[in-house]
């Protein structure tokens, strides 16, 4: 029989008490590293994302819901690798499960709005007093102080306000905000850094902690690497679109049959650019000679290295400037990014299983990170609402059949 497999956060168990992005990422990234998640979800109708459509079951993929077997995409997604438990934290007897399962617990996540876990009797010196040694994080769109505490927030809000959207977009046109969903996945990856030195402090302290994360704080942390005073003070538009303030050529160019992205920083690079695309003529013209008389005339730059990829195709542009090691590479397409060689060979691509073993088809994200002794992965897929109640409240907390009938019964599960 081969000995399982261990790996680095096995023995740590998560109560998961989160809902929608923020949360469920970060508890999704402690399954991956073999922490022990219980996703505890409300009695009936669980997790806000379980209604978002498309939905994936034993039938396929559709807009609409084809039985109670059917699950969001969403859901399946961001909750890889949990246990799911229901249980009504309204009611006391649900609060009073909720005490034995902290009692058992090294890790509970939250992110309500500010105030509901006080308002539940969960507020920190509680689930202290509790279990000592318990590790407290929640995750709001402002944190859990300040003048905006009690404001709702999205990801949308979030980059409004943090600063994303100040930046992202072209100059002369309005605020945007990025693609991906950042104003819940930046504070989700602080959470997860904070939970582990959290666990790391209590190996040396035996105490737990209180960790205190405000997304808005994450996302305006991300783009003060811009040293935004000194731009605007200079006059420096802060929405750069694909530009860089600080660097030309540094941004996405034509090609015959798509675009590329370029980039070339230093006096070495730009020379050695200029000899890839045969402009040597460049070299000793004042206006280009260092990066601070490049960037005084970075629409002269521009047009040259775009009169000379229109001309080309993506792959004839890159074979040519990577012959020189000049970065560059091709903007894929969301179809194409799934077909990435890269991505496949690393295990990136992955296919999305339902929790009654069904390939639902669709693609989805592997863990990213890499380890040269213990591994790391989703563990399994999302369950389906309440699917481990058994296992954790006759296995963990040693619940009766009989109690579990009444539980059922008055609906705390």
């Amino acid at each position: 029989m081969e000995a399982t497999v261990k790996k680095h956060l096995e023995g740590v168990r998560v109560i998961d008490l989160t809902a929608w992005l923020a949360g469920p990422f970060l508890s999704m990234q402690l399954a991956a590293l073999g922490a022990e998640v219980i996703k505890i979800e409300r009695p009936g109708s669980g997790d806000p994302t379980r209604a978002s459509v498309p939905f994936a079951g034993p039938g396929g993929v559709g807009f609409g819901k084809k039985g109670p077997e059917d699950i969001s995409l969403i859901n399946l997604k961001r909750n890889r690798g949990k246990k799911g438990i229901t249980l009504d934290m309204k009611r006391e007897r649900g609060r009073e499960i909720f005490r034995m399962l902290v009692a058992r617990g090294d890790v509970v996540l939250e992110n309500f709005a500010p105030g509901t876990m006080e308002s539940f009797g969960f507020d920190y010196p509680a689930l202290k007093a509790i279990n000592p040694k318990i590790i407290f994080c929640s995750i709001a769109g402002y944190g859990q102080s300040g003048p905006y505490r009690d404001l709702s927030a999205f990801d949308l809000t979030i980059q409004a306000t943090s600063g994303i959207m100040a930046v992202t977009g072209l100059p002369d046109g309005p605020p945007l905000r990025c693609g991906p969903w950042i104003g819940d996945l930046i504070p989700a990856l602080y959470g997860l850094s904070g939970v582990m030195a959290a666990l790391l402090s209590r190996e040396k302290t035996g105490h737990g902690e209180r960790i205190d994360i405000s997304m808005q704080d994450c996302g305006f942390s991300m783009i003060m690497d811009e040293a935004l005073d000194i731009l605007v003070a200079r006059g420096i538009p802060t929405r750069q679109g694909n530009k860089n303030p600080r660097a030309v050529p540094w941004s996405t160019f034509p090609t015959k049959d798509g675009n590329i992205a370029i980039c070339a920083y230093t006096n070495d690079q730009w020379k050695i650019f200029l000899g890839a695309i045969q402009r040597e003529d460049c070299l000793k013209d004042p206006r280009f000679k260092n990066l601070e008389d490049r960037l005084e005339n970075a629409a002269q730059v521009e047009t040259m290295v775009t009169e000379w990829s229109k001309n080309l195709s993506s792959q004839e542009a890159m074979r040519i400037l990577r012959e020189k090691k000049i970065p560059c590479d091709p903007v894929l397409e969301a179809k194409e990014v799934l077909e990435d060689p890269q991505l496949k060979s690393r295990g990136m691509i992955q296919e999305l299983m339902h929790p009654l073993g069904v390939n639902t088809g669709v693609k989805a994200a592997g863990f990213p990170l890499r380890f040269s002794e213990l591994p790391a992965e989703y563990p399994g897929p999302a369950p389906m609402l309440g699917q481990h109640n058994e296992e954790i409240y006759m296995g963990l907390l040693g619940f009766s059949r009989e109690e579990m009938k009444q539980l059922e019964k008055e609906k705390i599960i």
